[in-house]
């Protein structure tokens, strides 16, 4: 009796985590070869990749955040595969916008995105990751709580997480910024102006400053290649920590070796960096 008890309690266990299993949709959208692209997802990844010049192909994976104890959320989840999160006006596409909060409530989904490389891009997630890999003419992407990688962007790009890393590529010019409230930042390729700055957290920098740079991390350390030809200022600060540059530095006012300032190379934009605890190092 005991045996045939316990089979019936698996039996049944097997059937909730089966009705609460998740289930995707797929969508394809025709588009111009720069359209406006909007990502939202209150819990999920968002995953943006190169595809056709004409057309958006959207993969949506809809599940509950709790399988053990789902309620209603099978239905629900359902009523979402159904009818996807997905509107487009002309060649602007909004994916992921919720009128309903409870039809959405602890429903998570997962976005893998191909879409054209010139789209303007905005991709959000309240707690999941952001992965964009060689597209975005524009980019602003953001997380609560998860990291933001992006590589291969072609233009200028706003990157900011509540916590979690932040690993930049752009590989041709526009201004960044970049802000994490607890995590490293590693961006490359920058051609413009940035303003990086994290609460806790190394910050490492590669490219050529056209523009103003301010780079700033309440504890850690920043790292700075530019460079033996790049042309700047250089006003550089730690709380506790060293000073190192690779090239010659025209100092300015005092001799201080947690504070420096000077031109490199004659001068040029103003960079300034600031740490609370930590070494600086520019070569």
């Amino acid at each position: 009796m005991k045996t045939h008890i316990l089979t019936a309690a698996v039996l049944s266990l097997a059937a909730a985590t089966t009705f609460a299993a998740g289930r995707d949709f797929d969508r394809t959208l025709n588009v111009s070869a720069a359209p406006t692209v909007s990502v939202s997802t209150g819990s999920g990844y968002i995953h943006l990749h190169p595809g056709s010049d004409s057309q958006i192909h959207i993969v949506g994976h809809v599940h509950p955040s709790n399988s053990w104890f789902s309620g209603d959320s099978d239905s629900r989840v359902q009523q979402i595969v159904s009818n996807p999160p997905i509107v487009q006006s002309g060649n602007n596409i909004t994916i992921g916008e919720t009128h309903s909060s409870d039809l959405y409530r602890n429903i998570s989904i997962d976005y893998e995105i191909t879409l054209p490389r010139a789209s303007a891009i905005r991709a959000g997630t309240g707690s999941g990751d952001v992965e964009v890999q060689d597209v975005g003419a524009t980019l602003k992407a953001e997380s609560g709580s998860g990291s933001v990688r992006a590589h291969g962007i072609h233009g200028p790009a706003d990157l900011q997480t509540g916590s979690g890393d932040i690993d930049f590529q752009q590989i041709t010019s526009g201004d960044v910024r970049a802000q994490t409230g607890s995590g490293s930042i590693r961006l490359s390729g920058l051609l413009g102006g940035l303003k990086a700055g994290t609460g806790s957290g190394d910050i490492q920098a590669a490219g050529q400053p056209t523009s103003d740079w301010k780079l700033d991390t309440g504890s850690g350390s920043v790292h700075l290649a530019l460079g033996a030809s790049a042309h700047y200022t250089l006003n550089a600060s730690t709380g506790s920590g060293s000073i190192r540059t690779a090239q010659p530095i025209a100092m300015r006012g005092e001799i201080n070796k947690q504070h420096i300032t000077g031109t490199i190379n004659g001068g040029g934009p103003t960079i300034r960096v600031n740490t609370g605890s930590g070494e600086i190092e520019v070569n």
